[in-house]
């Protein structure tokens, strides 16, 4: 709901990502609890439920693909692949998966500071944003937050 409200008002990019960046995370940590046990430790998570999706069992495979209005799995997994570096750089915006480069919440280089994330110009940002996959991931994004129950 923040990151919507913040999508709407036009919020600076930086915002915007922080809010993505976490909803990702949360994501991929639901998606690991339906197993009942607890998720890694760690921000990373988008990328491996991305991963997930592509490779659930047969029986499962047709309601995904619908789920996520794809005609087939074949075409879901197609499009997993061609999305992944894109998904992993949006994971990588976690101030402790980023190391010491970009990310929406603290300038860097930590030691001696040269950006503040409210006037970068994130890459990843622009490949969300200003072009089809990017686009398309982030309403893959809002279906999956939507869609949970359904496939979770």
């Amino acid at each position: 709901a923040a990151l919507l409200l913040l999508r709407r008002h036009g919020a600076a990019p930086c915002h915007q990502l922080h809010y993505l960046q976490m909803v990702t995370e949360k994501l991929g940590k639901a998606y690991f609890w339906r197993s009942g046990a607890s998720p890694p430790g760690s921000h990373a998570g988008f990328v491996q439920f991305m991963r997930f999706l592509g490779s659930v069992r047969a029986s499962e495979r047709e309601q995904i693909a619908d789920v996520f209005a794809f005609g087939r799995f074949e075409d879901l997994q197609n499009w997993i692949r061609a999305v992944l570096p894109l998904a992993y750089a949006l994971e990588r915006l976690a101030p402790a998966l980023a190391q010491d480069g970009p990310n929406p919440e603290y300038p860097w280089p930590r030691t001696a500071p040269e950006f503040a994330p409210a006037t970068f110009e994130f890459d990843v940002w622009t490949r969300l944003t200003d072009t089809g996959r990017g686009r398309q991931l982030m309403q893959i994004i809002g279906v999956a937050v939507d869609k949970f129950p359904v496939y979770g």
